[in-house]
């Protein structure tokens, strides 16, 4: 691989490191003089929906966030083969690297990388980011082992927009195969449950890796998978003299670890800043940086798959109709003929998130798009045969006999009414033809559609 050329302006020096999933290499941006890292998909796992779509989920997300503390985006590929990112060099080690070599840290080096972590993780819930997957591995030290160390968040594939509802293309085709979230060592009880998770799932994940930081190892070891995640579930997390540090961490930095690694969200500290200022009090010391770095949306480089227009990356403070009244064109054609329906669910997101996946299986398009808020599917074609809610669509009440369907083009566009209650939902279809008007058999099945949105959600 040494000097192929990634995107025709990214030369491979040499491997850097592979995973079980990807490999990463150093190389040097022929157009400019810098180094870059590429992460690529190994050629074996390609043809994986699963981790193709982690790809462009971490793509979605780095293009839309930046801040000192999180690795820096370039440039992207998603759709090629193999799939690839790239990013900052970074010169350092990861933390688990760092801990496998100084066992445990001292209270003061914790917490100068804690409140590093703090001020990222902070930054990545103000824009409605939730990581999901905050492990040592994901952390990246730069000048580690000297008093300069610095913090860099890795790895957002799998990252959630807690603002907007997403669903992979992959859980689309095969709702069979649920994707799960999270790395069992360090997944929160909520995760375990497949409840929903917001910001505090992460500072239950970062109060084991400050656990581990503290202690030399994790509150939850040498179980089974299974075991794992019941004990994260239900099993009460080690004293610090249990795992043999006793005396070695002052008791009040003890019981703010132990108060992210409580099992309900509420009892934990409700951000990432709040843990950090506790940790400040109990060691006695400030351990933010002197003045919070604000995180902000990156230009899109060249390459970079565009997002529809119709959705906001992060704090979403116009209506989902303002935003479809601001869509003018789409295929080429004045969408001033689209239906529009919109509706408000009050139930949990997981359930919302079930009941959207069986309303587009049941449908049977083809899944042109599918983002963070946003699914498009194209109905049309050749009609089959359908026994379930929607029947109808190969059935009298749709094309009649011997004729194709009329195409459709279905957009589902999802949001939290209000990030800080996740059962309340607001849900926006709009349906539109290629063709520009729909006919009159092809009005009767859009309203058809609505409806049966309706019934989907609210169980009418």
């Amino acid at each position: 691989m040494t000097g192929h050329v990634f995107l025709k302006r990214y030369k491979v020096l040499r491997l850097l490191d592979e995973g079980g999933m990807s490999k990463v290499y150093l190389a040097v941006q022929l157009d400019q003089p810098r180094e870059v890292a590429v992460k690529v998909l190994k050629d074996a796992l390609v043809g994986q929906p699963k981790l193709r779509e982690h790809f462009r989920r971490e793509i979605f997300i780095l293009s839309r966030f930046q801040h000192p503390h999180a690795v820096t985006f370039y440039d992207a590929d998603g759709e090629g083969k193999p799939p690839l990112l790239v990013m900052e060099y970074l010169r350092g080690t990861d933390l688990l690297h760092l801990l496998e070599r100084n066992k445990r840290l001292t209270p003061e080096r914790a917490g100068r990388l804690l409140g590093q972590m703090c001020s990222v993780l902070q930054a990545t819930h103000d824009q409605d980011i939730v990581h999901r997957d905050l492990k040592p591995s994901n952390f990246m030290i730069v000048h580690p082992d000297t008093p300069h160390e610095q913090v860099k968040l890795m790895d957002f594939g799998l990252a959630k927009m807690s603002s907007m509802l997403y669903i992979s293309p992959e859980e689309l085709i095969n709702l069979s195969h649920p994707t799960a979230s999270g790395t069992p060592e360090y997944i929160s009880p909520e995760q375990v449950c497949g409840n929903d998770v917001d910001r505090r799932s992460d500072l239950y994940s970062l109060g084991i890796v400050l656990f581990e930081m503290l202690t030399g190892r994790r509150p939850f070891e040498n179980k089974s998978g299974r075991q794992l995640l019941l004990a994260h579930s239900d099993e009460a997390p080690p004293s610090f003299a249990a795992v043999g540090a006793a005396g070695l961490v002052p008791p009040a930095i003890e019981a703010v670890v132990q108060s992210c690694l409580a099992k309900r969200p509420e009892h934990r500290p409700q951000s990432a800043e709040e843990l950090a200022h506790r940790y400040e009090e109990a060691l006695g010391k400030k351990i933010l940086p002197a003045t919070r770095p604000s995180a902000c949306g990156v230009a899109r480089p060249s390459g970079v798959a565009r997002p529809s227009e119709g959705v906001r990356p992060s704090g979403v403070s116009r209506s989902l109709e303002d935003r479809l009244r601001s869509v003018s064109v789409m295929n080429g054609h004045a969408d001033r003929h689209a239906i529009v329906q919109s509706l408000t669910a009050s139930m949990p997101e997981s359930m919302a998130m079930l009941k959207l996946k069986g309303f587009v299986h049941d449908l049977g398009g083809e899944i042109v798009e599918s983002v963070p808020g946003l699914i498009r599917v194209r109905l049309g074609g050749a009609e089959k045969q359908s026994s379930g809610l929607f029947s109808w669509l190969g059935g009298r009440n749709s094309a009649p006999a011997g004729r194709a369907a009329e195409t459709i083009v279905l957009e589902l566009h999802m949001e939290k009414c209000d990030p800080a209650r996740s059962s309340q939902l607001s849900i926006t279809m709009k349906l539109t033809s290629p063709a520009g008007v729909f006919s009159a058999d092809g009005r009767a099945r859009c309203e058809r559609i609505g409806r049966d949105l309706q019934a989907y959600l609210i169980g009418c």
